[in-house]
């Protein structure tokens, strides 16, 4: 088994007289940054001026602009989005570097695929939690924390892992534990998740019920719209995938444990799932979203005006304004 670390494994002193950057106070960097602040680390954030750094301002920081908040630290948590990341290290963040600092990214892809390019002479580390941004900041203010990959990509002080452990720590992870990892692991675990065609298979189910006779507002009920399925998803992680099972009717265990094998193709599941895993390390995924941000992502827009045109997503919206989720006159 890799190695878990956990709150004695960490030292929170290794940042006492640094001073950590948050590039970016989106989904993750409000979280982080507030988490970092309650622990006692000095940070500064580092915004462009658009909606969130309203929001920093909200929580009462004093925003810099990127490039200023990067020179003054010599942490740089860098917390954009992906696509964003190479054009904010090149314009504000690279210049700024000095032998030492230390660099972190919360996801392995821009390291991975070598569209940011660190000098040597710095600590490059990722903490990448397991978990969205408002669970972040939850799950510390709760006291119980969440799991996080973590990994050294570049250690040129000696000392990349302890710096490492210790924003692990500040950001409230190793109370749960963090697993060491790799920016290659992390990258191809969360693109072969989002590669999963669960949400063709969702609409699948609904056009057979719906074909079968069911009203289509039954469906969405049974397969989405009430919210069961965030229990459901809360039993398998509290409990396992599996033992959740144990939770439900004996109808329920000989439906999915028993009856559904025969419909499911174990070899040509996995078949596509190794063919999804080999384009992912081959970069055949890589190069088709570059090629489609070079064409503003008009692939992307065409997919989603067709699922739009769709009668689950016609349907639901229907739905959705008699369930108080969405205005009447939407």
């Amino acid at each position: 088994m890799q190695k878990f670390y956990f709150d004695p494994d960490a030292d929170l002193s290794k940042l006492h007289g640094r001073k950590v950057a948050i590039i970016g106070y989106g989904n993750q960097g409000r979280s982080q940054a507030l988490n970092l602040r309650d622990s006692g680390v000095d940070v500064v954030v580092g915004n462009i001026e658009d909606e969130f750094a309203e929001i920093a301002r909200q929580d009462g920081w004093t925003v810099l602009p990127i490039a200023e908040a990067a020179a003054q630290a010599d942490i740089k948590m860098m917390l954009t989005s992906d696509d964003s990341q190479p054009d904010v290290f090149t314009k504000w963040v690279e210049p700024t570097l000095k032998p030492g600092d230390v660099m972190s990214f919360a996801h392995g892809f821009n390291i991975h695929y070598g569209e940011i390019k660190p000098p040597a002479d710095v600590d490059v580390v990722m903490v990448a939690p397991r978990m969205l941004g408002e669970g972040v900041r939850a799950t510390f203010l709760e006291g119980r924390g969440f799991p996080s990959l973590i990994a050294v990509h570049q250690d040129a002080t000696g000392s990349a892992l302890d710096m490492t452990l210790a924003l692990s720590k500040g950001i409230g992870s190793t109370k749960m534990g963090v697993l060491m990892s790799s920016f290659e692991e992390e990258t191809l675990i969360d693109l072969f998740e989002e590669h999963q065609p669960g949400l063709y298979g969702l609409r699948a189910m609904f056009e057979a019920l719906v074909e079968a006779g069911c009203s289509p507002e039954a469906v969405m009920l049974d397969l989405y719209a009430s919210g069961e399925g965030v229990k459901w998803a809360e039993y398998g992680r509290d409990l396992g995938a599996f033992e959740r099972m144990k939770r439900a009717s004996q109808t329920a265990q000989f439906g999915h444990l028993v009856w559904s094998k025969q419909y499911f193709d174990r070899e040509a599941a996995l078949a596509g799932m190794r063919e999804m895993i080999a384009n992912i390390k081959n970069g055949s995924f890589y190069r088709a979203l570059k090629e489609q941000k070079q064409a503003n992502l008009k692939q992307l827009e065409e997919v989603m005006a067709e699922n739009d045109e769709h009668e689950m997503i016609k349907r639901e919206h229907e739905l959705y304004k008699l369930l108080g989720r969405r205005p009447k006159d939407a």
